[in-house]
C-alpha cells in the first residue's frame, strides 16, 4: 500500500502547446566589421604588426607583441552601426600560453578617435573577465581600437588566442546574455 501511495505523489502532469517560429533573412546587419586605417591587408605598413579583418559576423586581428610594456593597435578595425542599438560583451575566452596580461577594447566614432564610447576591460592581471558596462551605438562608423600588455619577457614561441564575444540588443539599452 505504502509503495501505490509513493508512485502516486511522484507523478507529474504536463500539458504540451504548440508555437511556430517563422525565420526570414533580415537584409541590413546591424554591425560590420572591417580593416581600419592603421591596419593590414589594407594598410602594409602596419601589416607586420597587425592585421585586421572583419565582416558582418564579427572580426579577427592577429598582433604582434614585443618586451614593451605595453602595445596600442590605434583604429586597427572599423565598426559600421547599420541600426543602432547596446553593445556589450557576453564572454570572454583564452587558448595558448598566456602571453597576455591585460587588454581593453575601445570602441570611438571616427569623428572624436581620442574620446572611447564604449570601453571593454577583456583581460586583467592574465584571467578573463567580462565586462559589466554596456555602450549605445548610433549609425555611423566607429573605430576599434586594442590595448594590450604582454607579459615580459615575450620569446618566439609563445602565442595566445583571446576570444572576445559581443552582444548587440537592437530592441532595447538592456544587456541579454544567452543562455
Amino acid at each position: 500500500v505504502l509503495a501505490a501511495v509513493a508512485t502516486v505523489a511522484l507523478a507529474d502532469v504536463i500539458y504540451i502547446y504548440t508555437g511556430t517560429i517563422n525565420a526570414q533573412p533580415y537584409t541590413t546587419t546591424p554591425l560590420v566589421f572591417s580593416t581600419g586605417p592603421n591596419a593590414g591587408p589594407s594598410n602594409t605598413a602596419a601589416e607586420p604588426f597587425i592585421n585586421f579583418t572583419g565582416s558582418n559576423t564579427g572580426f579577427t586581428a592577429t598582433i604582434a607583441l614585443t618586451n614593451s610594456s605595453a602595445a596600442y593597435f590605434y583604429e586597427a578595425g572599423e565598426l559600421t552601426v547599420n541600426t543602432g542599438g547596446t553593445l556589450y560583451v557576453t564572454g570572454v575566452s583564452t587558448s595558448g600560453s598566456g602571453m597576455i596580461s591585460g587588454m581593453t577594447i575601445y570602441i570611438a566614432s571616427t569623428s572624436s578617435p581620442n574620446s572611447p564610447v564604449c570601453t571593454f576591460q577583456v583581460l586583467s592581471g592574465g584571467s578573463t573577465t567580462v565586462p559589466t558596462t554596456s555602450c549605445t551605438l548610433s549609425t555611423g562608423t566607429y573605430y576599434v581600437n586594442i590595448y594590450v600588455t604582454p607579459i615580459t619577457p615575450v620569446t618566439s614561441t609563445e602565442s595566445e588566442t583571446v576570444t572576445v564575444n559581443f552582444g548587440y540588443n537592437v530592441v532595447s539599452n538592456t544587456v541579454v546574455l544567452p543562455p
